[in-house]
């Protein structure tokens, strides 16, 4: 065999074995922001494939989706809704895009408090997601319930291992600029103070207040968002000396919950 033809026959069986690993069914499934993608990549695995509206950098308060995140709408099989300012501007539209994709609320099961969207940074409010994922996933394709499952369950064990290390965390109190860590405090019984009051910046009056609560609280940490404002966050750390942590709330939720977990012990 010359080399020109043993050359031939190597690409077609790399071609093939492409084809063989390749799931020959994907589900098409839109999410809101990408923390959500992480959840349900970790269900689905190899069998969906996640088109994301808000993309990472970007607000879901201020962010207008593009017209290639339409078309991906448009051809997705579930639309995952979370409750941020995106899904209350645009659901309507996605609907109006594809009349027929089904669209389910992350945290359908989930009794959100004071508005707060955030439900993705708790350990014990993410299993209850992640069984809205299997339910879901499940129901659109029920030949691969097997795989859902045994990846669901490994996704809650992971999430289990999580939550017993948070509540080794040292610190009771932190502060904040915009109360992305809402859910996060109340898991472990931690106590957030958000500088952002109602969505708007602090005056210089509840700024004070800020800082002598923070003094009375023995507060020692402060986290910074790369999405927010850190001017007000960095002034009240200086003030009650306090280190600053930038962690993202917007990223892979277990990467964000460790990160909490690491800077408040």
């Amino acid at each position: 065999m010359n080399v020109k033809k043993f050359k031939m026959k190597s690409e077609k069986l790399k071609i093939l074995l492409l084809f063989l690993i390749t799931p020959l069914f994907a589900l098409n499934v839109s999410v809101t922001i990408l923390p959500q993608k992480y959840v349900v990549k970790a269900i689905g695995g190899d069998k969906v494939k996640i088109n994301v509206m808000v993309p990472e950098g970007s607000s879901p308060a201020t962010y207008s989706p593009n017209f290639k995140q339409l078309k991906e709408v448009k051809n997705s099989e579930i639309y995952f809704s979370i409750g941020v300012p995106f899904d209350k501007k645009y659901l309507n539209k996605v609907k109006e895009v594809n009349p027929s994709i089904e669209t389910v609320d992350f945290g359908k099961w989930i009794k959100k408090q004071n508005n707060n969207p955030h439900i993705w940074l708790s350990p014990a409010l993410l299993m209850l997601e992640a069984k809205t994922v299997l339910n879901t996933l499940i129901k659109k394709d029920f030949k691969n319930k097997d795989f859902y499952i045994k990846n669901y369950l490994h996704y809650i064990g992971v999430l289990s291992r999580l939550e017993q290390k948070g509540f080794s965390i040292g610190q009771k109190s932190f502060i904040t600029f915009h109360p992305s860590f809402f859910y996060f405090a109340k898991d472990f019984m931690l106590e957030e103070i958000a500088i952002q009051k109602e969505g708007k910046s602090p005056s210089f009056a509840y700024l004070a207040k800020i800082i002598k609560q923070a003094k009375q609280h023995n507060v020692k940490t402060v986290i910074i968002s790369p999405e927010f404002p850190t001017k007000y966050a960095k002034i009240v750390a200086q003030k009650i000396n306090a280190k600053v942590v930038v962690i993202s709330p917007l990223q892979n939720p277990l990467n964000t919950i460790k990160e909490l977990i690491k800077a408040l012990q």
